[in-house]
């Protein structure tokens, strides 16, 4: 027997219809009740159409729990009633206002910390624990989205994050609270509760415990077995699953004994599947196979996932190896017109074809299962062959002179500049800055009249030499604007660019940018990875012109502003056919020459983001020196040969640098900036002996609460409390794109106003 279902599915609507409708709700003004009904009216479209796709493509279940209007930790954090008491939510009267106080703040709180998923792009809500903490339920949505899903009369699976995984990934946001795992038994019966109301007209429950995939204590593993054994003992429909990764095989044990319905591995990242099929202590009626990638667009090889799920002698149930979330909608909505674009398009399956392929396998299984011939193949089957094999064939693939130059690569490549010490010495009196420097990451508001600038050069509406000068014109303004703040160094704003990784990936060969290929990182924000197809090279400079245009506009010293290797390759769909680090090393030579022409032309200040040297962390944190062995030799591979007076920043995102800091301090940059605003500085803790110079994220560009002189102070003072003020700073904690003049104005003022006042009080050094 042979069942399919999905992990979970997109939830952004077929033209990002979510975004539109979604944003109209932040504004809690005279629209927002008519907002909101029709917010709610988009969802059940969403879900319909949704449901229909499972059922079009013969998959048994349909899923209740994996939409979300804004994300699914905070759905939880609603259903269970656990809203952090600084809110002062009394109760769900007006959930949808309340629900996106919680996501975006008010004037009076901070909006929850966000944070990576596992090793996704994905960003989530913190859930915040403290002794006070209480659980209780509030199901009148999933109530509703189930009645709506009887209409259908298929089988429903209802989904949910689990009870261990809500509370590790949450935080303790008070002294008395000493252990999370003291809100366990009350958490559970909560859980229990809610599954008990909805179980009669549900037919599985889904709970997700990816935090298997950690490393976890023993009291965390016995938590573990002691909730299930409660739970499975209750009810018969429970399939635990876990994604992104293998589970401990020493957590195996944990499992024994345990009733499960069904349990879900990820196929994909799972090495030793044997070592799981052949525990016999383990209970399960059917294992859930997650063959389908649900984190990468490539077509599933779907003659290997067949010999796969033939040698596994048990009840199988099809699926994807985690939510669909994680990748675009529909590649029908890809109208490429280039030769080279529709040959790639045959090796690519976004989430609609990846239902398709799991109805493919399904179809092949069963008929293969009762038909007599020895292997049954239809056409849809010989048609995946062909494109698997021909993508491994391509030329366009793999590049005779791009792999030589790698072939080349030497450890004379690999050479830091001087001592840290020495060269802030030479570029403190070059560039003549003091403690307090002010900056900012980067980007600047891009104003509606800037995106259409944008799209009338993309639809031939306007010329080059039109664009170039509107262009021009913006990054004028925005250099005026930043002498009118007098922040110390500046950046020309990126006018020029949408999305950072996908501007670059545009200019570069070996990346594919799609027309519709978006997925959601937070809330309303949506991005559109570029797919690497091949081995990755330029013909061209990436970001010369606008560089020199804009230094010659001001005689302060202007940041060069690149996306560094790194970032490029995590967040795009990248290559599973070569290790990552020999496409991080292609895209350094990249970088390496670009800054080479940087400093000719007398850019001598360069910030290389990498937002994401964290989130490409390996989940187990045994091969954290092996990813950081080279990806801090492909940073280095960037600056060696760089002159000592020219300036590196690096920009990263906030996340639990704790336990990876001195691998941080390996790459060795001039200026590490850093997004701490919404940790209330807890980092600086850690970063007080980093010996390089830091430039601290003061304001939360999130959140449209603007950044006001007693809290810039405030936070002033923590940082200097921590880090020795010769090293300090002071900038917003991310590009300012997504935001309005009028709510930077402000911020950006009292930034270098506080700045200032800090700069000239005669502080102990």
């Amino acid at each position: 027997m042979i069942i399919s279902h999905i992990i979970g599915q997109s939830r952004i609507g077929f033209n990002r219809d979510l975004k539109k409708s979604l944003e109209g709700c932040f504004e809690f003004n005279e629209y927002f009740e008519k907002n909101k009904n029709y917010l709610n009216e988009l969802k059940k479209k969403i879900l319909y159409n949704n449901w229909n796709l499972k059922i079009n493509n013969n998959i048994n279940y349909i899923n209740i729990g994996d939409f979300s209007f804004y994300d699914h930790i905070l759905d939880n954090i609603f259903n269970i009633n656990c809203i952090p008491k600084r809110f002062k939510i009394k109760n769900n009267e007006n959930f949808l206002k309340n629900y996106f106080i919680l996501a975006k703040g008010d004037k009076n709180n901070q909006p929850m910390e966000m944070k990576k998923w596992f090793n996704t792009n994905y960003h989530y809500l913190v859930p915040e624990y403290d002794l006070d903490t209480k659980f209780s339920l509030n199901l009148s949505i999933l109530k509703n989205d189930i009645c709506f899903a009887k209409i259908f009369k298929k089988k429903i699976k209802f989904i949910i994050i689990g009870p261990l995984t809500f509370l590790k990934l949450g935080k303790i946001k008070d002294n008395k609270l000493k252990n999370r795992l003291l809100l366990l038994p009350e958490l559970l019966l909560s859980y229990f509760s809610l599954i008990n109301e909805l179980n009669n007209n549900i037919d599985l429950i889904q709970i997700d415990e990816p935090i298997l995939i950690l490393n976890l204590s023993e009291i965390w593993l016995k938590c573990f077995k002691n909730i299930y054994n409660i739970l499975c003992s209750y009810f018969t429909n429970i399939m635990m699953a876990t994604y992104f990764e293998q589970i401990n095989t020493a957590y195996l044990k944990y499992l024994e004994g345990i009733n499960f319905f069904s349990i879900h591995l990820d196929l994909i990242n799972y090495k030793k599947i044997n070592n799981f099929i052949k525990n016999k202590n383990i209970k399960y009626n059917h294992i859930s196979l997650g063959i389908i990638d649900g984190k990468n667009i490539w077509k599933n090889n779907l003659e290997k996932s067949f010999y796969i799920i033939n040698d596994i002698k048990k009840s199988v149930m099809i699926s994807t190896s985690c939510s669909l979330m994680h990748v675009p909608l529909d590649l029908n909505f890809e109208k490429f017109k280039n030769k080279k674009n529709k040959i790639i398009k045959n090796w690519i399956s976004f989430g609609n074809q990846k239902l398709e392929e799991i109805k493919n396998l399904s179809e092949i299984y069963k008929l293969n299962l009762y038909s007599n011939k020895k292997k049954y193949m239809n056409k849809n089957f010989i048609k995946n062959i062909f494109f698997v094999m021909n993508k491994k064939k391509s030329k366009l693939v793999f590049v005779k002179n791009i792999q030589n130059k790698i072939k080349k690569i030497n450890i004379n490549d690999f050479k830091y500049r001087i001592n840290y010490n020495l060269r802030r010495n030479i570029q403190k009196k070059y560039f003549k800055l003091n403690a307090f420097t002010t900056t900012t990451i980067g980007s600047f508001p891009q104003t509606t009249k800037i995106r259409k600038i944008r799209i009338d050069y993309k639809s031939n509406v306007i010329s080059k030499n039109n664009y170039e000068n509107l262009i021009k014109k913006e990054i004028y303004f925005i250099i005026k604007k930043q002498l009118d703040y007098n922040l110390d160094i500046l950046v020309h704003g990126e006018p020029e660019r949408g999305d950072m990784v996908e501007y670059f990936a545009q200019s570069i060969e070996g990346f594919l940018i799609t027309n519709n290929g978006w997925v959601q990182s937070y809330g309303s924000r949506y991005v559109k990875p570029p797919v690497i197809y091949g081995d990755i090279y330029i013909k061209n400079y990436l970001t010369l012109n606008w560089a020199k245009y804009s230094q010659n506009l001001t005689k302060k010293p202007l940041k060069g502003m690149l996306t560094g290797p790194i970032t490029m390759i995590k967040w795009s769909f990248r290559r599973i056919d070569q290790p990552n680090y020999i496409t991080s090393i292609q895209m350094s030579l990249v970088l390496k020459k670009e800054i080479k022409k940087l400093e000719k032309i007398g850019i001598k200040i360069i910030q290389i983001d990498e937002p994401a040297i964290r989130e490409f962390l390996p989940i187990k944190n045994n091969k954290y020196k092996y990813y950081f062995n080279w990806a801090i030799k492909t940073f280095i591979l960037i600056l060696s040969g760089i002159k000592n007076n020219t300036q590196i920043h690096t920009h990263v995102c906030y996340s639990e640098f704790n336990n990876i800091i001195n691998f941080i301090k390996d790459l060795n940059v001039d200026v590490l900036s850093i997004e701490t605003s919404r940790s209330n500085m807890s980092i600086t803790t850690i970063l007080n002996n980093y010996e390089n110079d830091i430039g601290l994220g003061i304001y939360d560009i999130h959140t449209k609460r603007k950044m006001e002189i007693n809290y810039a102070v405030y936070l002033i003072k923590i940082i200097i409390n921590n880090i020795d003020i010769k090293k300090i700073w002071i900038n917003p904690d991310c590009g300012l794109k997504t935001r309005k003049w009028l709510e930077i104005n402000k911020s950006l003022k009292n930034i270098v106003y506080c700045s200032k006042i800090f700069k000239n009080l005669k502080l102990p050094s």
